[in-house]
């Protein structure tokens, strides 16, 4: 797979996950409660199993950040800690210092900014969500305000804008196959050596032996990933790149093999207890060489694989050429080796 000629990418298929609890969606009591969905599939409904898209693009994050400081990627102040802030280049935004360094003009500045002032500012802001941060650029960012502070904690300016950086990566809820998942709940205690421990359930100190139930989920899930690789580096604004094709390569690369890590390692989430069981993986992974899209198909479907193909032939057909393509994959492995090549 030539990463320079590949403008998007869809992986979709089924990843086979047993006795995980990867996203729940809280307490009742002191029961946590699984998160669930309806779906339709063949007319009927079903209520399954799911993992947000939002925990999707988390570990995916998670794992580009620890790639773009092993490989010296620019990255926010943000993301360049273990634990990633979503609130990502917005340290920087509020210090006068940085904003100056990059957007020189902006030393003359004070107030509230109105008319070409606030272009200005929103036009460089464009550029930098771009081309300051690896992660910023990959997953995007809502800026709705700049007001940053000098040294003594003063505000120097302040600029109400409205930019938004698109995140490249667009993820589908990892969805629990009908008739392919079950979830269970299994009963917890915290024990303690000492019986006198008991009495401490009426106080908040979270001592003694606390009783409590915890789902675990075994399914086959349906994935839908897609990335757009063409927009890494590029500010929508200016309709420009702001950073050099081997830059451009190194984000590709980044962001496609923290695809990979994501599909091997789903961190966090009641991991520490209950660490999911990857059974394996099976599905497809689209692309296209122009901006015609890399197609998808929703995996929930028995023929999803008949239709993705049969769509890149559709699209091969309407451009003349071979610009998408079609690539079958039957492992984890498999998806590691293709995302990597």
């Amino acid at each position: 797979m030539d990463i320079q000629k590949i403008q998007n990418l869809t992986l979709v298929g089924r990843l086979s996950i047993n006795l995980a609890s990867l996203n729940n969606e809280g307490t009742e009591g002191n029961a946590t409660q699984p998160r669930t969905a309806t779906i339709v599939d063949e007319g009927e409904l079903y209520t399954v199993p799911v993992i947000s898209g939002d925990m999707l693009k988390y570990w995916h994050v998670k794992h580009l950040c620890a790639i773009a400081q092993d490989r010296e990627l620019p990255l926010s102040e943000n993301n360049a800690r273990k634990n990633p802030n979503p609130n990502r280049l917005k340290a920087e935004l509020a210090k006068h210092e940085w904003v100056v360094e990059n957007i020189p003009e902006a030393e003359d500045w004070s107030g509230k900014l109105k008319n070409e002032k606030k272009d200005a500012l929103e036009q460089e802001l464009y550029r930098l969500v771009a081309e300051s941060c690896t992660v910023t650029d990959a997953h995007g960012l809502l800026i709705t305000e700049v007001a940053p502070s000098d040294k003594s904690g003063d505000n120097v300016f302040k600029g109400s804008v409205a930019v938004s950086r698109t995140s490249r990566i667009q993820t589908g809820f990892m969805t629990g196959i009908p008739r392919k998942n079950a979830t269970g709940h299994y009963f917890h205690a915290k024990y303690v050596s000492k019986r006198t421990g008991i009495k401490s359930r009426d106080t908040s100190g979270n001592e003694g032996q606390n009783i409590f139930t915890r789902p675990a989920t075994s399914a086959d899930f349906a994935v839908v990933i897609n990335v757009d690789l063409a927009g890494l580096g590029f500010n929508d604004a200016a309709n420009e790149y702001v950073v050099d094709e081997d830059e451009q390569a190194k984000r590709k690369k980044a962001v496609l093999d923290a695809l990979s890590y994501t599909l091997m390692n789903q961190p966090g989430a009641n991991s520490s207890q209950q660490f999911p069981h990857i059974m394996g993986f099976e599905g497809a992974i689209t692309t296209s060489t122009n901006r015609s899209p890399a197609p998808s198909a929703s995996p929930i479907k028995e023929d999803y694989l008949d239709t993705l193909e049969g769509l890149v032939n559709n699209i091969n057909k309407m451009n003349e050429d071979k610009s998408a393509s079609f690539d079958k994959i039957g492992s984890v492995e498999e998806a590691v080796a293709f995302l990597s090549n």
